[in-house]
């Protein structure tokens, strides 16, 4: 019985707990409702710029030199001596002789060549005073013998006045003179020669090693012209009218070109112009490569501090603005502000939003160059809005 009390107690306390609860979300107040609101959107805006003339393709790489070679031994010995320039960054001039192999071997072997020749001179002087004796001792056995036979021309004739004994000791001669020839020029070649106006980028041997030839010494570039090539896709690659006739060799004026390099924080530019364009794509990017030139790169720049103005070093990562096709009319608009359906928003009537349709031309930072029915310094929307439709209302926000 005490039992049968104590579950209608609990059952009791949870029917009324139930109770309890429902009764005190029935009279719960409703939470205030804020009324929608009716304001237009607030939006960023910033006005359209009109240019006209000749677009700037720009695009990126890094310099390089137009030649570039090992400078190699062609004969062997040991360098006894080398230049002040020759260490890495040393600069030189065409002409100047970077190191030198010991020549005492091939001054040795001039001389015995010299005195070859002088041999096979003597020996040449020799046979043709021994041509003009048999050609006497003939004439004089004819004036004795009326019936003496004419000389035939075959070469038992010829060997009668000593004429191949001659010409065998002209031939020594020839081979003596050639072989002279040869021990000079590698008497020559025992002086390492810089073949253009550049610097050293390494060095792989210095005094007192022994080279063997075909032995690299050391790699050098030419500081005459930079050079730039500039992969461009092919959309950008067709803002440049006639760029696949482009050779500065074959033209007056060729295309120009301005390469800035960023420095310490500071911006320096150089005037070039378009050299070539290589002949097939590149076959990873499918991008067309312009190659670009800039005359003296090394030279100090008149226009700056010689202490604080770079030069156009190799290796260095540049930025290029290269001229092409002219348009009498185009826009400049921030690059987020072109849609991705190809419109742009503008505002007309100061709260009115309205889509544009524009042609991309290109792309140079933050910025988009298009084409399209838009008119100079009329806003154009910045923002992304989460809904939007032609002819809604907006808010300009203040600058």
């Amino acid at each position: 019985m005490h039992e049968y009390k104590s579950y209608l107690l609990g059952g009791g306390f949870i029917v009324g707990s139930l109770l309890l609860a429902v009764l005190l979300v029935a009279l719960r107040s409703a939470p205030p409702e804020d009324p929608p609101s009716n304001e237009a959107p607030l939006v960023a805006t910033t006005p359209i710029e009109l240019r006209s003339g000749a677009l700037h393709v720009r695009g990126t790489g890094t310099v390089r030199p137009p030649r570039e070679i090992d400078l190699t031994a062609e004969v062997g010995g040991r360098i006894v001596s080398v230049s002040d320039a020759f260490v890495s960054g040393g600069t030189f001039r065409t002409g100047d002789t970077l190191a030198r192999i010991d020549p005492s071997d091939y001054q040795s072997r001039v001389r015995q060549a010299q005195a070859a020749v002088t041999q096979r001179q003597f020996e040449v002087l020799q046979a043709r005073e021994e041509v003009g004796v048999a050609k006497e001792e003939y004439e004089r056995m004819r004036q004795r013998a009326a019936d003496a036979p004419e000389p035939d021309s075959t070469e038992l004739g010829r060997l009668l006045f000593r004429e191949p004994q001659l010409r065998a000791a002209e031939a020594n001669l020839e081979s003596a003179r050639a072989q002279l020839e040869t021990a000079q020029t590698n008497l020559e070649r025992t002086a390492l020669v810089a073949p253009f106006d550049g610097r050293i980028r390494t060095t792989q041997a210095n005094l007192g090693a022994y080279i063997a030839p075909g032995t690299p010494i050391a790699r050098l570039f030419s500081t005459e012209q930079a050079e730039v090539v500039v992969p461009l896709e092919s959309g950008r690659a067709a803002l440049i009218d006639g760029l696949w006739q482009t050779s500065a060799r074959q033209t007056d004026q060729p295309r120009t070109a301005t390469v800035t390099l960023n420095y310490g924080g500071n911006s320096y530019t150089w005037e070039g112009y378009v050299d070539r364009v290589e002949g097939a794509l590149d076959a990873q990017t499918r991008t067309v490569n312009v190659a670009v030139r800039v005359d003296a790169p090394y030279d100090t720049r008149p226009d700056t501090e010689a202490d604080n103005s770079p030069p156009l070093a190799v290796g260095s990562y540049v930025t290029v603005d290269i001229e092409g096709r002219s348009l009498d009319r185009y826009y400049v608009v921030p690059r987020r502000a072109v849609r991705n359906d190809g419109t742009v928003w503008t505002i007309e009537s100061d709260t009115m939003l309205v889509m544009r349709d524009v042609e991309v031309v290109q792309h140079v930072d933050d910025q988009a160059f298009v084409t399209g029915d838009l008119t100079e310094g009329r806003p154009v929307i910045t923002d992304d809005l989460p809904v939007v439709s032609d002819s809604m209302t907006v808010r300009r926000a203040t600058e």
